[in-house]
Formats: structure tokens, C-alpha cells, sequence
């Protein structure tokens, strides 16, 4: 991860992440079984991570909203873009592992969407129509948000990262 944070996705190969463990690479490589492997493992470490760090800042059923948890997924983005960038800008083939680790994932907003949704009053019949484009359409605007902080480009907006969070959570959050 320390490979990962500093030089990016590119620096983390088997014999770099072997010589920083004082293992052999051979010994690595059966590990993790090879480099997809390691990248995987890396993926599921952020997903695990960010995940845990949502449910802990989480402030639903309070004046604030979805903003704990939002704001948790920001700042992941912030503090890790190398590991953000590999869990969400990596392409991916249909079916493979990484893809059902997003999946797994979103499986949790999906969840918090549904309670949030059924709090509200609103039917089976009415979240089962709507639940994934609520949760997407959510899920899209935190990750274009966090797409242009890690990249410096809010500054173009003339507004803080926690206006601008509050003013997309006004229009998108589930509810």
C-alpha cells in the first residue's frame, strides 16, 4: 500500500512489493497468485476500507443526513487517490473478480438505500422500481466530486469542497 500511495499503480509489481517485505518474489507470487492477484487483494483492501470508514462516519437517522458517510467517501479519495484510483478507474472485464468486488460494494449503498427509502414511507413496490437509480444516481455525483478534488479542479467552481458537498447532497442524496 505504501508503493501504491507514493508512486502510483504502475509501481507496484511483484518484485518491488517482494523486495519491500524481504520475501522472495517467488514467495510473493504464489501469495497473492501473481501480480492480478496482488491488484486484487489491493482492491478488496480498499473496498474493506472504505466501506468500514462510511459505516463509522455514517449519520443517517440525524439532521445531517448522508453527509457522515459522503463525506468519509470524499476524504478516502483524497487521502488515498492512488487506491481510489485503482478501485474505480481501472477497466475491468464483465465478471471478473474485481468487477464483483465493486459489486459487493455498491451492494452495501444499495442496502442503506433501501432502509433510508423505507424509513421514508415509501413502498416495496416504489423502492424496488427505483432503488438502484436512487443509489446510482447518488453514487455518480460522489464520484464525480471526488473525481475533481483529487484532481485540483474544483477551484474552477469558486466554492469549498464542503459547500459544494452540501449543495450535491440537497439534490441527489437518497431519501
Amino acid at each position: 500500500m505504501q508503493l501504491l500511495n507514493k508512486h502510483g499503480v504502475e509501481a507496484v509489481t511483484i518484485r518491488r512489493v517482494a523486495a519491500a517485505l524481504s520475501v522472495g518474489a517467488m514467495t510473493l507470487y504464489t501469495y497473492v497468485n501473481g501480480q492480478d492477484g496482488l491488484r486484487l487483494a489491493m482492491t478488496q483492501y480498499g473496498f474493506d476500507l472504505l466501506a468500514g470508514g462510511c459505516r463509522e462516519a455514517n449519520t443517517l437517522g440525524t439532521s445531517q443526513g448522508w453527509r457522515g458517510s459522503a463525506k468519509h467517501y470524499i476524504q478516502f479519495a483524497l487521502q488515498y487517490p492512488n487506491l481510489y484510483k485503482l478501485m474505480f478507474a481501472t477497466e475491468v472485464a464483465p465478471g471478473d473478480a474485481e468487477e464483483q468486488i465493486l459489486h459487493r460494494g455498491f451492494q452495501g449503498l444499495l442496502e442503506r438505500v433501501r432502509e433510508q427509502m423505507t424509513a421514508a414511507g415509501h413502498t416495496e413496490a416504489e423502492i424496488n422500481r427505483s432503488l438502484m437509480m436512487t443509489a446510482g444516481r447518488y453514487w455518480i455525483a460522489l464520484h464525480g466530486l471526488a473525481s475533481l478534488a483529487i484532481a485540483g479542479k474544483l477551484g474552477v467552481l469558486e466554492s469549498d469542497l464542503d459547500t459544494l458537498l452540501d449543495s450535491l447532497l440537497e439534490r441527489v442524496a437518497p431519501t
